[in-house]
């Protein structure tokens, strides 16, 4: 496509657009700070909330989806359909899947997901074209996370692919903007430096505003940018904020998928933004903690105390002074306990419904997070894990579909980079051994197009040592101990000497060694004892099954019986 700069009107009516789609994206950003206040709660930060948040609903269901679906950064596979190919496929897969780990895109990543799980999220994904000026060093592939106080759309539209523009705005160094070589010389002249303030342009608050209070004192000036991107048209335009003057204009060279890739979870007939998770569970949220609050100020206001008959003040007297243990003079009648005050049995019934309500519409987040059994039978447990996964896998493959497109980005600027040179290290096949090799430029056979990309979803998941003990001891039990005679059979051998250092490392527990020992080799000439399971065993399966309420029966048990002490004394003191 022909380079095609705008004119002075074009200019003007895309900056008159912008403006009023910022105005449109107010009030979601408004409610997008709320949420973020209930979820730091009242201890982290100075313009936080006032009342206490006791029970954070929103932390726990956030922390659990993060945990879920962007545990790290994942891997790629790289093939293609033609066969002279295939090698050079699998050296351009290990070379793109050295990227995550030099642009830390794990921790991207988990801020990718917890924007998405409040409002949208949004990842700008490119290459440097104009040096650090932009926080960048040239030439670099670089994957950055936008939140909604900085990123816009064409509010017209009703889906993401009508929109006429996309973009982000950000600071930027001040004197590189004014040394960089890219500024147009017309526009150069009107630039100056702007206060660093959590305000947003129209006046509004900005999320990082709950934390610092005004303008803030920067060690050097910063200029406030725009980055808008025309996608009909394929230009990548920067504009000051302040000046309202275009500083470049560049036709970008990069993938059909654009520099903004978004993230929502949940689509809504006739309106571009998505309906976050967060927008669902905040109610709830604020509900539930309203009532832990009346809750525990009915606990406080709880009062016991002893009530003696009129006319019995020396009695009373002895009786205050006394200590525990001591006799005294007494010739009043029995004291009695007055008890004012207290929790509300009703109140009390009311939070724990809402409390199993905000689990029930985090997708039964006391299950997917390992919190507590939800049943008193294993097998029972695992049937509701397993159906409340199904709304995080409808989300999981949204996030891996997002993923997939950063990953085939970042592969397009690796490919068609032609100075960058890695050292690849291929392991060889049916061996222990890998070798190292050098990809360049020459290394790359045929067009980007020949190859596909997709991603290992397994990778995605969290592979610490805790899991991968999980693993070894799911996979020894059921694809190793019950075929061991086969194994023997056909002259494999179980090594459980290694099985067991794999157990030590994984569970951190040197001390397994010293529990278990094993001899040494037998010498040479000596036949060697015949290791693993006998040729017959005996087993014996015992299956036991514990009758007893689920975690909701139990809830609303307690419910119902709170709810019966309360018909009586409902309108007691």
């Amino acid at each position: 496509m022909a380079f095609n700069p705008l004119s002075e009107k074009q200019t003007e009516r895309l900056i008159k657009s912008i403006d009023w789609a910022e105005q449109q994206l107010e009030y979601p950003r408004k409610q997008r700070i709320n949420a973020v206040n209930q979820f730091m709660g009242s201890h982290h930060s100075v313009g936080g909330l006032t009342k206490p948040v006791p029970v954070n609903f929103l932390k726990m269901a956030v922390d659990i989806y993060v945990r879920l679906l962007a545990p790290q950064a994942p891997r790629v596979f790289i093939t293609s359909m033609q066969r002279e190919l295939r090698a050079s496929a699998y050296e351009f897969e290990l070379a793109v899947n050295q990227i995550p780990d030099e642009i830390k895109l794990g921790k991207t990543l988990r801020r990718f997901t917890t924007e998405a799980l409040f409002s949208m999220g949004v990842l700008k994904c490119g290459i440097a074209e104009t040096g650090a000026a932009m926080g960048h060093p040239y030439g670099e592939s670089f994957v950055d996370d936008i939140t909604l106080d900085d990123y816009f759309v064409d509010m017209s539209a009703k889906r993401i692919d009508q929109i006429q523009y996309e973009g982000n705005t950000y600071w930027a160094d001040f004197e590189k903007v004014m040394d960089a070589g890219w500024v147009r010389k017309q526009a150069r002249a009107g630039l100056s430096y702007d206060e660093n303030t959590v305000i947003g342009e129209h006046g509004q608050k900005r999320a990082e505003g709950v934390a610092t209070n005004g303008t803030a004192d920067t060690f050097r000036d910063r200029i406030w940018l725009r980055d808008v991107w025309l996608p009909e048209d394929s230009l990548m335009v920067t504009i000051g904020v302040t000046s309202k003057k275009v500083l470049r204009i560049i036709e970008r060279d990069g993938p059909d998928i654009g520099p903004y890739i978004k993230l929502g979870f949940t689509d809504v007939p006739g309106l571009l933004l998505p309906l976050a998770p967060v927008q669902v569970w905040i109610d709830l949220h604020e509900l539930g903690n309203a009532l832990y609050r009346k809750l525990g100020n009915q606990a406080d206001s709880e009062k016991t105390v002893l009530g003696f008959p009129g006319g019995q003040d020396e009695d009373v007297s002895n009786f205050k002074g006394a200590m525990d243990g001591d006799g005294i003079s007494y010739s009043g009648a029995e004291a009695k306990k007055l008890t004012a005050g207290g929790i509300n049995p009703n109140t009390l019934a009311f939070y724990l419904q809402n409390k199993d309500l905000s689990s029930y519409f985090a997708g039964n987040a006391d299950s997917l997070g390992g919190l507590s059994p939800m049943t008193k039978t294993v097998g029972q447990d695992k049937l509701l894990s397993e159906a409340a996964g199904a709304q995080m896998q409808s989300m999981s493959q949204l996030s891996v579909e997002a993923i997939s497109d950063v990953f085939t980005t970042l592969a397009y600027y690796e490919w068609n980079d032609p100075i960058r040179r890695r050292t690849l290290e291929k392991k060889i096949p049916g061996a222990d051994i890998s070798i190292k090799k050098e990809w360049g430029q020459e290394s790359k056979n045929g067009e980007f197009s020949f190859y596909d990309l997709s991603i290992d979803v397994y990778s995605l998941q969290s592979n610490s040592p805790g899991t991968k003990l999980q693993k070894l001891g799911f996979v020894t039990n059921t694809y190793i101990l019950p075929f061991a005679p086969l194994i023997e059979k056909v002259g494999g051998q179980i090594d459980v000497k290694r099985l067991l250092e794999l157990v030590s490392r994984y569970s951190d527990m040197p001390e397994v060694g010293e529990i278990v020992t094993f001899v040494d080799q037998p010498e040479s000439g000596q036949a060697p004892k015949k290791q693993g399971m006998p040729a017959n065993t005996t087993r014996t399966y015992e299956t036991s099954s514990q009758t007893g309420l689920s975690k909701e029966g139990a809830s609303a048990a307690a419910q119902q019986e709170l709810l019966s002490q309360g018909d009586g004394d409902s309108d007691s003191t």
